[in-house]
């Protein structure tokens, strides 16, 4: 309800809402303040019944316009799309979500549904600030409250699944190349799962590798890393295999790897679950790398030229060696 108070020579509008921040505005004319507040009030009721009439499913099929729509993005917004597209967003209460994760509990882990709830604030968030809309961002942030103190949100503890060789045979076996199609399709997964461990990158790094930063003498490759300040340059060296790789990819285009790291995540994961593996990750690749890296009996600060970790740390919990394979990398070594 709008409120018009004289100060002086001028008017005050102020103009309250449950739930809402004040919004306030000075006039000279008593007569501009009246104008000024019959067109606010009649801006927010039309922004308050468009809300109320728009669903969660209209929400992420606006943001699959606008924003770049990763392969776990992708996946997260279908599973988000058929629990509550169907839902208007004032229907997206506390209750709704609280009752949701203890049904998904039943059948996933504290950490999936978490991953699932950040995802669903972040289509709230794009609701309000790209939309116009007004999303109930208390109701989210209570029931995600109620949730991790119940434990069923939580953080996955340190991940120690490792992948075989076998593993990643099964996996390549289970792509289909055909020199006819199009040459993004025309990629070795074989090798890029290889290149992935070999170098511990993350697999942004990898598909975003040039040609002008690999220095084939040296045989180390130039790499934007991820850091709190914004990205780091860093050059990585390359064993002896994974510069064989580099070197065998065709040169059309500016970026050594002829595939987005999208579409190598989405060959990837069609491959494994046709391969009946379950519980593995590109990322797992990179841990197996930094892995196998500890287990050859190098010190952490050179496998962190490998996998761009600054802290020794975090670094440590990428590692799960393997006792067998450490006692075979030093056979005939004496201290």
């Amino acid at each position: 309800m709008a409120s018009i108070k004289k100060r002086g020579e001028s008017y005050r509008v102020q103009i309250r809402r449950a739930g809402q921040p004040e919004i306030s505005k000075t006039f000279k004319k008593k007569a501009l303040a009246k104008e000024w507040a019959a067109a606010t009030e009649a801006g927010l009721q039309n922004d308050s019944y468009r809300a109320d009439k728009t669903k969660i499913g209209d929400v992420i099929r606006d943001s699959e316009k606008t924003l770049v729509l990763t392969y776990q993005k992708g996946k997260q917004y279908k599973v988000i799309d058929e629990a509550f597209g169907h839902l208007q967003l004032q229907e997206l209460t506390a209750d709704v979500l609280i009752e949701y994760a203890r049904k998904r509990f039943e059948t996933v882990l504290p950490v999936t549904i978490k991953c699932t709830f950040s995802y669903i604030h972040t289509l709230l968030k794009y609701a309000e600030n790209k939309m116009g809309l007004k999303p109930s961002m208390s109701d989210y942030s209570r029931a995600r409250a109620m949730l991790k103190d119940a434990r069923i949100i939580a953080t996955g503890d340190s991940r120690d699944r490792r992948v075989s060789d076998r593993e990643m045979a099964l996996i390549s076996s289970k792509q289909n190349l055909n020199s006819n199609r199009d040459a993004k399709f025309n990629f070795s997964l074989k090798d890029m799962m290889r290149f992935a461990v070999l170098t511990s990158m993350r697999r942004g790094e990898q598909f975003e590798l040039t040609w002008k930063e690999l220095d084939i003498e040296a045989r180390t490759v130039g790499v934007w890393r991820k850091h709190p300040k914004g990205k780091k340059y860093s050059r990585v060296p390359l064993l002896a295999e994974a510069l064989d790789i580099i070197l065998a990819q065709p040169r059309g285009t500016e970026k050594i790897f002829c595939i987005t790291s999208n579409h190598a995540a989405m060959v990837f994961g069609e491959c494994r679950d046709a391969a009946g593996i379950e519980d593995l990750t590109w990322h797992d690749m990179r841990h197996e790398g930094v892995s196998r890296l500890h287990e050859l009996g190098l010190d952490s600060m050179t496998v962190s030229l490998f996998s761009g970790h600054r802290d020794i740390q975090m670094l440590m919990r990428y590692t799960h060696l393997n006792p067998s394979r450490v006692v075979e990398n030093l056979r005939g070594l004496n201290l």
